[in-house]
């Protein structure tokens, strides 16, 4: 809901500051008094286009602002045009683009008017406006939809993609082959090799020490021979330390003996050491061609396996994605006909209630279609015309803006308006009389459900107002401005006596603006 406006040097409005009601809100007043600068600033507050001619000349800029409340939150729009032609845009406190005032403000506030492209003529809210009416939720085909599309996309994606898939395929395979024949397991199989090659390496020098230290304890004239003979002599001799001398013999016997069974285990293995050096240079080569280390090769082995896993898995994928979009065919072909059947019986008893109100709306001639003429048949198309003879064509094309505001007064009544805010300016251009009141009861009506501002030069709709609000035009020697003022009681009957005669003092005036104001209000005693 708008809560509140203010205009400052906006064309001949020097500074306006309203405050507006819930219902209906009228805003008349003498032609050329400015009353259509409110609905063009609050264009401009709904993201309009601006120009430096819009600038008043009370000084360098013109500003806008407005408070809105939105689900119980109150939101301040600011906005000001330059002569430079720059424009300050804040929504509370945070400057906005353009684009982000728009989008802010599209839910709260639609204008139809003369002079302002209504959303009415825009595809898609013509399509809200037929699901709103048929309580239509079409996101079933939006999300079969969306699934198909990713779905074509990847594999579109995996196609291209086919023939560098298998020629990557074929290399994978060559290096797995040769990594698969290294037979990798231990990331420190080459040292435990080159451990193993330099003891078998070692072997023959191994035998020439034993040997000769075999030799050298029990060989001919050897230590055990002669410690045996100075055992002998020295326990005759020195018998204390005899005993240490036997000792002494033992431990020589028992090394000879232990160089003896080594001797005996070590036998050399030229075909074994081959095999090993054999290995060692696979082995050497996997780190030159894949990395570093053997940890390095085996880490690079397992990349390479997962990758060829998920390439060659991609054939499978394709015909996976195929499956998919062939299951999902079927589905979306009935949701496609479930859709189109709502939407144009929707349209159908939309075009019929429409038309048996326009007559209502002085646009008894007119004639109001809906055409889906999309390939799917499922976009509507709202298609006007006013004058008989002439074809209905789209409304962006045919419409002038009294007869869209007409035509959306009809629609928004039936179907429900999209906003809280409904602002319609020169709604009753060209009409008078019964279809006056009528369209004011129409007016009134939708009031009960949503804010609803009327710029009008038409007495019955004023005295439908649950506000009034009256712009003045005030002339000096030096300058022309305009004032704005709410009124009730006396003054507003006096406003609708002067649109009616143009007389605001006219005893006959005054007695026929109280005569509709009471129709609206009820009895026969106002003011």
């Amino acid at each position: 809901m708008l809560d509140s406006l203010i205009v400052e040097n906006l064309g001949v409005i020097e500074y306006a500051e309203l405050e507006f009601d819930a219902g209906l809100v009228v805003i008349t007043g003498e032609t050329g008094a400015g009353k259509t600068l409110l609905t063009t600033a609050l264009g401009l507050l709904l993201g309009a286009r601006g120009s430096p001619e819009l600038i008043g000349p009370y000084g360098e800029s013109a500003r806008v602002a407005a408070q809105l409340t939105e689900r119980d939150d109150h939101v301040l729009l600011r906005r000001e045009l330059t002569m430079t032609g720059r424009n300050r845009v804040r929504i509370d406190r945070e400057a906005v683009t353009l684009g982000e005032l728009s989008e802010r403000t599209g839910h709260e506030v639609e204008i139809f008017g003369q002079h302002l492209a209504a959303t009415l003529t825009q595809p898609l809210a013509q399509l809200h406006i037929i699901d709103r009416f048929g309580n239509i939720d079409d996101s079933e085909l939006r999300e079969l939809r969306a699934k198909s599309t990713r779905l074509e996309a990847e594999l579109a994606e995996l196609r291209v993609r086919s023939a560098d898939r298998l020629r990557r395929l074929e290399f994978l395979d060559y290096e797995l082959g040769i990594l698969r024949d290294a037979k990798l397991e231990d990331p420190a199989e080459d040292s435990k090799v080159e451990r193993e090659i330099a003891r078998l390496a070692s072997t023959r020098d191994r035998q020439q020490l034993l040997s000769s230290l075999h030799d050298l304890l029990v060989g001919d004239g050897g230590l055990t021979e002669q410690l045996g003979t100075l055992t002998n002599k020295v326990k005759e001799v020195i018998p204390t330390i005899g005993g240490r001398l036997d000792a002494l013999l033992d431990e020589v016997d028992d090394l000879a003996r232990e160089a003896r069974d080594t001797l005996e285990g070590e036998v050399e293995d030229p075909v074994g050491l081959a095999e090993l050096e054999e290995r060692l240079g696979v082995l050497v080569a996997m780190k030159r061609r894949f990395g570093g280390t053997l940890e390095d090769v085996l880490h690079h082995a397992s990349e390479l396996a997962i990758e060829y896993s998920l390439l060659n898995d991609s054939a499978h994928s394709e015909a996976a994605i195929v499956a998919q979009l062939a299951s999902l065919a079927p589905r979306i072909e009935e949701a496609l006909t479930h859709l189109r059947l709502l939407r144009h019986q929707a349209a159908a008893e939309l075009m019929r209630q429409v038309k048996m109100l326009l007559a209502e709306v002085a646009l008894a001639s007119a004639r109001f279609e809906i055409r889906f003429e999309d390939s799917d048949g499922i976009l509507p198309t709202f298609l006007f015309t006013a004058n008989p003879g002439v074809p209905p064509m789209s409304l962006s094309k045919v419409a002038s803006g009294g007869e869209l505001s007409r035509l959306m007064l009809a629609i928004a009544r039936i179907a429900g308006a999209s906003t809280p805010t409904l602002v319609f300016d020169e709604i009753d251009a060209g009409i008078g009389g019964a279809t006056g009141l009528r369209i004011a009861e129409v007016l009134r009506s939708m009031a009960s459900d949503h804010q609803v501002l009327v710029v009008t030069h038409l007495a019955q709709i004023a005295a439908a107002a649950n506000q009034h609000i009256v712009v003045t035009k005030v002339t000096t020697s030096d300058r022309v401005s305009t004032s704005l003022e709410e009124v009730s009681g006396p003054q507003r009957v006096q406003e609708i006596a002067r649109m009616l005669s143009g007389h605001a003092d006219s005893p006959q005036a005054l007695e026929h603006a109280r005569d509709l104001i009471a129709r609206f209000v009820g009895g026969s005693n106002v003011y």
